[in-house]
């Protein structure tokens, strides 16, 4: 199995630098407040020529400013990137191959067993395309696995094209620190480090059972990438008829409320418009996006065809919880979906 990633550079930034060429060359950030009130809030994304000043995504903008003063600061335009983010993904959806598009600049390809060969040259001319038909640079990584595709590709970067075999891996990830491995933060990197685990080969001297028992299932998974196993899939999401609604926040919050608020007025929306077209739904969703543009989805499938508003909204408010449970980032959009539907007038029979 051969899987390739691809991840835009400095995303935001590169599309703005598109729109006003002037830009390239300056410290460059994209922030999350309007510019009267840019002091409140955090870097979205910042230039290379910002980053050699320390400037990166998640610290206040103010901080940024003690960085490098004479910054240039702009408001993310969150629709233009959207825009420009769709169009990309057509294109690699228009490969034919598996997609999975793991945030607004980030997605996934499964090229199944073409081979490395091959699957180079895919990259190559997937990459050639998005610079010719976009004017933006991405970087493209290819591994045997998710995990491993993803960090071929976040070592390349900016603009670069990283290969790792499985011959590779065990040298490649050996002396890399253990944040580099998706999905370690803060502080598993810090329980980590008590364990005087640095470095991923570290990790993979590690005695397992210890790892469950001060990680759980999390430490297995982590010692068994830390070995060369990487189990991650490309996994398609594809809804053939949904109806959805999706709202970005006034601003950036972890607030239960305020979100719940949010899930409420979307599921009376999503209820309003299946009600007109007289669907029965079986399956109820949420997508939430993060201040870093990163987002993640949840959803739950019922054992009966529904008609509820109330459900909608019950089961949007258990799936935010869980998921505000797990990560505790700020939330700057919210989004509610039905989907599995039938006509109510000839699936009443199916209510239970």
């Amino acid at each position: 199995m051969v899987i390739l990633y691809i991840d835009m550079d400095y995303f935001f930034a590169a599309c703005e630098q598109l729109k006003n060429p002037e830009l390239k060359g300056k410290v460059v950030v994209i922030g999350t407040n309007k510019e009267d009130n840019k002091m409140k809030g955090v870097v979205q994304t910042a230039n290379y020529e910002a980053r050699k000043y320390g400037i990166k995504s998640g610290i206040p903008t103010k901080d940024a400013y003690k960085l490098y003063k004479d910054l240039v600061y702009l408001e993310a335009d969150e629709p233009y990137y959207e825009k420009t983010s769709k169009t990309i993904m057509d294109m690699l959806k228009g490969y034919g191959f598996p997609v999975e598009q793991e945030s607004i600049d980030e997605a996934a390809l499964d090229l199944g067993d073409v081979g490395y060969e091959k699957g180079i040259g895919i990259g190559k001319e997937i990459k050639k395309r998005i610079n010719n038909e976009t004017n933006l640079p991405c970087t493209v990584g290819i591994s045997f696995g998710k995990t491993f595709a993803k960090m071929a590709c976040e070592s390349s970067k900016p603009d670069g094209f990283g290969i790792v075999t499985e011959n590779e891996i065990t040298d490649f990830l050996k002396t890399k620190p253990v944040k580099a491995l998706p999905g370690i933060g803060p502080k598993t990197e810090e329980k980590l480090k008590i364990l005087r685990i640095n470095t991923i080969g570290d990790l993979s001297d590690s005695d397992p059972l210890l790892l469950k028992e001060k990680l759980g299932i999390v430490g297995i998974e982590l010692y068994n990438l830390s070995n060369g196993i990487d189990k991650s899939k490309v996994v398609e999401f594809e809804e053939v008829l949904s109806i959805g609604r999706e709202r970005t926040l006034n601003e950036e919050t972890t607030d239960v409320t305020v979100i719940k608020n949010m899930i409420s007025e979307l599921s009376k929306e999503v209820f309003e418009e299946s009600a007109k077209k007289n669907f029965w739904f079986k399956d109820v969703g949420i997508k939430v996006r993060y201040a870093d543009f990163t987002q993640a989805t949840k959803s739950k499938t019922l054992n009966h065809y529904s008609s509820s508003e109330e459900e909608i909204e019950r089961i949007g408010a258990v799936l935010i919880k869980e998921l505000m449970n797990k990560n505790n980032k700020k939330i700057r959009k919210v989004g509610v979906r039905i989907s599995s539907l039938m006509k109510g007038n000839s699936q009443k029979r199916l209510i239970v």
